[in-house]
């Protein structure tokens, strides 16, 4: 028996035994235990890899016929992409620095209609109550056809009367996400597809409707980078990206996928990805914004991606080490990153075309991450990187977008409290380390200084009983290690009248100690805050 292929398929089980848990934990208002079985997810893949690499001796593998027995063993498997990228994390491992044997296209998509089609017959709150019971929900809907009307009364608007309606597919699988359950579909006309997202709370033991999404704009945000992967049982997957897809048509391929927690195939699609962008001539190039001192960051051209290499040495107002660096992004893929943090890829031995980088960002790569960046005949090697999708700096943002300034700050400060909220410090946040997306949301990007909300110590200024004390450079009170004295925040994202007027009024609890203790004893708590992933304004009221 082919051992790769027996044991993604015991993988694989593991992974819809692990996903199918979901809804027994939403449930039973266990969103701890959600958590968990992200996390869980997320490690098992590598943990696997791992513990099958050991197992073999790489030199005496007979690799052809292992692969093609691979293929063939995979015709007629429901997952087998993700099968593709299983090999290759098994094949990187034992041959490092060879091509990767699979990109992620050889097998065609599963050809299976992963959603339930409802005809349109009678009034909207018909149709809207069918798609109710047909789904497989985790608990009953109290008040199920009041529920009906709320949300035919919202898809309404949506359509137009003249329009012949068809048809209404649904997912009838839910996706869980922290305190959030969701059903996803698209309403077909003869004219138009109005794609949705149903959002559902657990309240007293029963599902209450929370929200209806319209468009496709809240999807993406639903499906964003910024969140946490869903847990949504799909035995196909691929037919299950495709139909969203078609709901998120400019949504990346490998994004998809890593919204539902098959990050490995996500990052064989990212690299899928980079090579069709190399084919358009795109051209790496560094990224706009302020240097870091810790990360030489550069973009491809065309390509909403930017490359985040750790330099050999850092300014002098850096503490960190490398390998805390790494780490910090580690924390960062594991943690629940509530909308505000942006997911991040790791590369190992990533080779890049040296005939697409512009001199200036392949001279300082070379220059100042000499450790893990070298020249290997028409190649450059990067022994490490990380990959974060692209978005306008911050400071760039309010200088460029003039009338949007206000909008930009007032999402800054609902960023930080929510940063907080989910039980982490940002350490650095001056505005060059946050981005700005297409959308309009402000997404925290830089983690080098970032550390658990618990590693620090809040504290208020102590008063003076000297004048003097007032004017001096240096602090007249004691300093210790991890001391954070929220009032001094004021000083540095203050300094705009803008933001003076924004945050120093509208999110003053910022710049207050007791802010940052209570969220610090929510923490400590295991406490799980509401965090809604769409406009507040389309939520049902009650």
């Amino acid at each position: 028996m082919n051992p790769i292929s027996h044991t993604f398929g015991a993988y694989w089980q593991d992974f819809l035994h692990l996903t199918g848990k979901a809804s027994l934990c939403f449930a039973e208002a266990d969103w701890q235990g959600l958590q968990q079985l992200s996390r869980a997810r997320f490690e098992r893949h590598d943990d696997i890899v791992g513990q099958l690499v050991a197992s073999l001796n790489g030199s005496l593998l007979d690799w052809p016929a292992l692969k093609k027995d691979f293929v063939e063993s995979l015709k007629d498997h429901p997952a087998r992409e993700l099968a593709l990228t299983f090999f290759n994390s098994v094949y990187a491992r034992l041959q490092p620095g060879m091509p990767r044997p699979f990109n992620g296209r050889e097998l065609a998509k599963v050809a299976t209609r992963p959603y339930l089609r409802l005809p349109m017959q009678g009034d909207l709150t018909d149709v809207m109550q069918r798609v109710l019971e047909s789904a497989s929900l985790p608990l009953p809907i109290r008040y199920l056809a009041n529920q009906a009307t709320k949300l035919a009364q919202a898809l309404k608007p949506a359509l137009n009367p003249h329009d012949y309606p068809l048809h209404l597919d649904l997912l009838t699988e839910p996706f869980y996400r922290n305190k959030g359950c969701y059903l996803v579909g698209c309403l077909n006309t003869d004219q138009m597809a109005v794609p949705f997202a149903i959002a559902f709370l657990q309240k007293d033991g029963a599902l209450k409707v929370d929200a209806l999404l319209l468009q496709r704009d809240h999807l993406s945000v639903l499906f964003g980078f910024a969140r946490s992967d869903f847990l949504s049982l799909s035995p196909a997957p691929s037919a299950q990206i495709a139909f969203l897809e078609t709901l998120m048509p400019h949504k990346p391929h490998s994004e998809l996928y890593n919204a539902l927690g098959y990050y490995k195939h996500g990052k064989t699609l990212l690299v899928t990805e980079l090579e069709d962008a190399l084919a358009r001539k795109g051209r790496f190039i560094t990224a706009p914004g302020i240097a870091g001192l810790v990360m030489m960051v550069f973009t491809l051209e065309g390509q909403d991606l930017v490359f985040k290499v750790i330099r050999d040495q850092f300014g002098d107002s850096k503490k960190v080490t490398p390998q805390q660096v790494v780490e910090r992004y580690h924390l960062v893929q594991r943690h629940d990153r509530v909308g505000r943090m942006a997911d991040t890829q790791e590369f190992i031995d990533l080779r890049l075309p040296l005939a697409h980088f512009d001199q200036a960002p392949l001279q300082e790569l070379l220059a100042t991450c000499a450790g893990r960046a070298r020249i290997e005949g028409d190649m450059l090697h990067l022994s490490h990187c990380f990959t974060e999708r692209r978005m306008t700096p911050m400071n760039l943002a309010l200088k460029e977008r003039s009338g949007e300034c206000k909008a930009i700050l007032r999402e800054y400060g609902h960023a930080l409290k929510d940063i907080a909220t989910a039980g982490i410090f940002p350490g650095d946040m001056l505005f060059k380390n946050f981005g700005v997306t297409r959308h309009g949301r402000v997404i925290f990007y830089d983690y080098d200084e970032l550390c658990p909300l618990g590693d620090v110590t809040f504290r208020a200024i102590p008063k003076s009983e000297y004048e003097q004390d007032m004017l001096s450079a240096e602090p007249w009170y004691p300093v210790n290690e991890g001391d954070v004295f929220p009032e001094e925040f004021r000083h540095f994202l203050c300094a705009r009248q803008d933001a003076a007027e924004v945050l120093g009024q509208e999110f003053a609890e910022l710049f207050t100690p007791d802010f940052w203790l209570k969220a610090q004893e929510n923490a400590k708590k295991g406490q799980l805050e509401d965090f809604f992933p769409y406009p507040q304004a389309l939520r049902f009221p009650g």
